[in-house]
């Protein structure tokens, strides 16, 4: 087995290649057009701000739920909107990007009328990477956060047993000169999807993310999936995983307390994944531009500090995305030989061509 960050040939594709290769898979799976589209959007972004495990890497569990009929590929989504500022969204079973593209549409276009917009979504599915939804609004000038229960994988402070998920939440705001602000975390020490990469490609996973089956410490990624995920801080971790839980299954009337069906294991019904999602407009507080001056102020007394022993600088959240972003979209989005190897037989059994890489 080898060790953690071991590394890999990767070659590198065109973000829009890719994207139009995802939305061929997806409409080939019986996805509207515009659906699919969505969904490919919200993988290829993933990768383009490095959240690999959330990006085209997902496609073929994506695939294997569509093909065994658990999700609905062409929903009849419903909203009502009991209070001016609020939308209540029925996603019909649909994909999770579809439902949370929507729901986050919906609450930029009330918090441009009213300041603020806030949205549930019931009966969705996984939707990746929750900053794919809280990013893009800031350079509108809004402030956004997400939050979405996932499969019971996650051992409550002071159990040993799974009941809430890893239950990622995300928070962005405009940064003037810096783009945008991004916190984008899971209530573990670390994502499931980690976990899952570092078993798929045969490594060990760092001591403290993870119990075994009989809740024995673990760095076997494969034991761990069969195991338990650790919250990051204990009790603190613990609490923020319940507050997704409750934000984005009990108040949106989806799955919680452990009923949301896993994604990749559990085939006997739908998923039945909530979702909680909120933007704010800064102009309903202050002009614009003195917030974000304000946050270049803050941010760059952050970044003037000393680095401590081990660090070239200090960086704050969504940095590394941001730049990350900026290089794929030059330099093109590497993938690795089993992800490329994957895609590739997917798109060989449909008939989608799957693109070259660049030179």
């Amino acid at each position: 087995m080898s060790s953690v960050g071991a590394a890999e040939p990767k070659q590198r594709f065109a973000a829009e290649e890719l994207r139009a290769f995802a939305t061929g898979m997806f409409a080939h799976a019986g996805l509207a057009g515009e659906h699919a589209a969505i969904v490919a959007d919200a993988l290829v972004y993933a990768n383009l701000r490095g959240l690999d495990t959330h990006g085209l890497v997902r496609i073929p569990a994506y695939l294997k739920r569509i093909a065994a009929g658990l999700i609905n590929t062409r929903p009849e989504i419903r909203r009502h909107s009991p209070m001016p500022f609020s939308s209540v969204f029925d996603a019909d079973n649909a994909m999770g990007p579809v439902g949370a593209r929507l729901a986050m549409d919906a609450c930029v276009e009330t918090a441009d009328r009213l300041g603020i917009g806030v949205a549930t979504v019931r009966r969705s599915n996984h939707f990746g990477a929750a900053s794919v939804y809280t990013v893009p609004p800031t350079a509108k000038g809004l402030i956004t956060v997400v939050m979405s229960p996932a499969a019971r994988s996650l051992a409550a402070h002071g159990s040993r047993a799974p009941l809430l998920g890893t239950n990622p939440f995300a928070v962005a705001t405009p940064a003037g000169k810096y783009g945008a602000w991004s916190l984008d975390m899971a209530a573990s020490v670390a994502a499931r999807g980690h976990i899952r990469l570092a078993a798929q490609e045969g490594r060990a996973i760092p001591e403290g993310w993870a119990l075994d089956p009989d809740g024995a410490p673990t760095t076997d990624a494969q034991a761990a999936l069969r195991g338990t995920m650790l919250p990051f801080s204990g009790a603190k971790g613990s609490a923020l995983a319940m507050m997704v839980d409750i934000l984005g299954g009990v108040l949106s009337g989806s799955a919680f307390a452990g009923d949301t069906r896993d994604w990749n294991t559990d085939f006997t019904g739908p998923a039945d994944v909530g979702h909680f999602l909120l933007a704010m407009k800064v102009e309903a507080f202050m002009p614009l531009a003195e917030f974000e001056s304000r946050m270049e102020t803050a941010i760059g007394r952050l970044k003037a500090l000393p680095p401590a022993q081990g660090f070239d600088e200090v960086r704050f959240p969504g940095e590394r995305s941001g730049n990350t972003e900026i290089e794929r979209r030059r330099h093109g989005i590497p993938l690795s030989v089993e992800a490329v190897t994957s895609l590739r037989a997917q798109a060989a059994s449909s008939g989608v061509e799957f693109p070259a890489p660049l030179a």
